[in-house]
Formats: C-alpha cells, sequence, structure tokens
C-alpha cells in the first residue's frame, strides 16, 4: 500500500518514520529542497514525487499533510476532490468557514478526514479519562494546563492556534461539555504574534458539573512542560502528558501514589488507526478525531484568539 506524506519537516519526518515501521511504501513530497534531501537520508525508501504527480497517481489512496497552518485548507481539498482520504495534522483549518468546506467534501466523496488531535490515542490521556469517571477525584472542580517548550520565532503563526488545540482537545475528550466565557490574555516578546498566552473559561458538562479550566501555554520557557492537574474535591491528578506519568495525591494528606500507565506511541497508534479506517473505509466516530470534532475544538481556539485584550 503506498502513503504520501505531503510536507516532511520535523513534525512530517515522524510520519515517515511511523509508516514505514508499519509496513507502508511511503512517497514524500516538499516544497523545500533541504527538507526532501533530509528526508531521503534518514529514510532511503522513499519514492520522491511533487504534488501534482500524487494527486493524479490513483495507487496513493492514503496522504498524510504535515505542512503549515496555513496551507491545510488549500492541500487538504485538492486531495479530497482527487479522492484521497486525508490525515490532516491539526488545525483542521484556520477558520471554521474552511473546516466546514473540508467536512463537506470529505462526506461527499466519502472519504476519510482525520485530524492530528493525537493526545486522544495518548494511554496516560485515556487512563486519566477513566480515573474521573470512576470518581476516584470526588467531585472535578478546575483543571490547570502548563505547555511550555522554548521554540523560535515564528513569524507566520501564533502560539494560541498552533499550541492551545491540544490543551482544550483532552479537555473536550475527557469532559466534553460545552465552553462559557472564555478569556485571553497572549503576547510576543520577540514577534508580533502572540507566543506566551494565558487562556480561561468555564466548561458546563453534560452531567451538570461546572468545571474552571486555565491553560498556559509558552514559547518563551526553556523548561519543557506537558503537564495537566485535575482538581476534586477528594484527590487530585498530575499528569505529565508527553512522558505518560500519573500521580494520584490525596488533597488532605498530600500522600501521593503512582499510577500505573501502559506507555503507547501515539504517533504509531493514531496513524495505523488511521490507515485501518481507510482499508474499512469505516466512518470515525467520536471520540476519535473526526473533522466535526476538530472544527468544535477549533471554534474554542478561535474564541480565544478573538478575546485576546493584548493582541497587536
Amino acid at each position: 500500500m503506498k502513503v504520501a506524506v505531503i510536507g516532511v519537516g520535523y513534525w512530517g519526518k515522524k510520519h515517515v518514520d511511523e509508516y514505514i515501521q508499519l509496513g507502508y511504501d511511503v512517497i514524500i513530497c516538499d516544497n523545500y529542497e533541504k527538507n526532501i534531501v533530509e528526508c531521503k537520508e534518514k529514510f532511503k525508501t522513499v519514492e520522491v514525487k511533487n504534488f501534482e504527480a500524487i494527486l493524479n497517481d490513483n495507487e496513493i489512496t492514503c496522504v498524510s499533510i504535515c505542512t503549515p497552518n496555513e496551507t491545510h485548507f488549500e492541500i487538504a481539498s485538492e486531495c479530497l476532490d482527487c479522492k484521497k482520504h486525508v490525515f490532516l495534522e491539526k488545525p483542521i483549518a484556520t477558520n471554521l468557514k474552511d473546516a466546514n468546506k473540508l467536512i463537506e467534501i470529505s462526506e461527499k466523496n466519502n472519504l476519510i478526514l482525520q485530524i492530528g488531535h493525537l493526545y486522544r490515542f495518548n494511554n496516560s490521556i485515556l487512563k486519566a479519562k477513566e480515573i474521573i469517571k470512576n470518581k476516584k477525584l470526588g467531585t472535578v472542580h478546575s483543571v490547570y494546563f502548563s505547555w511550555n517548550n522554548f521554540e523560535p520565532i515564528f513569524n507566520d503563526r501564533g502560539i494560541i492556534l498552533d499550541l492551545g488545540i491540544h490543551p482544550i482537545d483532552i479537555i473536550d475528550y475527557i469532559f466534553d461539555g460545552k465552553y462559557e466565557n472564555i478569556k485571553c490574555r497572549g503576547w510576543g516578546i520577540r514577534q508580533n504574534n502572540p507566543e506566551f498566552a494565558i487562556l480561561n473559561y468555564k466548561l458546563s458538562t453534560s452531567d451538570k458539573q461546572t468545571i474552571f479550566i486555565n491553560i498556559e501555554l509558552n514559547w518563551l520557557n526553556p523548561i519543557r512542560k506537558r503537564e495537566m492537574i485535575i482538581i476534586g474535591d477528594e484527590n487530585t491528578l498530575k499528569v505529565q502528558c508527553v512522558d505518560q506519568k500519573i500521580s494520584l495525591i490525596d488533597n488532605s494528606s498530600k500522600n501521593e501514589e503512582t499510577v500505573s500507565v501502559v506507555l503507547n506511541n501515539t504517533i504509531r497508534d493514531e496513524l495505523e488507526f488511521f490507515i485501518n479506517s481507510c482499508k474499512k473505509n469505516q466512518v470515525i466516530s467520536p471520540p476519535y478525531p473526526n473533522a466535526t470534532i476538530a472544527k468544535s475544538i477549533l471554534e474554542v481556539v478561535l474564541a480565544a484568539e478573538i478575546e485576546n485584550s493584548d493582541k497587536k
């Protein structure tokens, strides 16, 4: 089976690696020759084709799109028009109109459109959801995220859309519910677009809970952190989302207990799920990241951008 990866920069190379490990023939495409050269040096078996050749190759039925955010709609829509199943890295688009159009095209052509909300495949997040469902925290009243790492200057993107997708999606996956009263402050120190932001909002869940959500996003902090703290009235859960480590903390005694998690390769699992869905032509249903879920998460992120009181 042939799979194309469009965009083989830092993240696209991860897709190439996983598809090869899964046993597929990989075709790559990128506008930057440097990315092509690096990818061919690392993965000797890849084949290089331009975008038009990929669209016209009937043997390529599945594509991964790992290009800059602003190109997602154009590339994905062309692939869907050419009857390719699409794995599109987050965000689904940069606006809701384009997201709706991609949903329309994929449904009209009976095609898979999966979005790269990879934490829905992360075993520590799945375990956290199970713990909360089993009421081990008591009643949850607040969730805090620290999503930090140092990055270079990005002239083409801001942190709210680029990084805010993940924590908001994790909240949606674990609790479901509707957001209300979203607030945001975000600004750039080295660039015009925000590279630091604080988001908070009220989440009203389907079982009539009210949960306060606070998210810190930071591209200036060299201490890499992907941490979620979920606080209940009895116990607290600390989740290291990338390292897949969980601690259960007794609020009164402060005793901390390590929760066992079976580590998994989230990128491989999400791509394998995508390929299997394509082979079966099986519609992606919640809680897996279909385009409708991705659009709802995008809506929250865009609302935060609009509410950013410090935007330049």
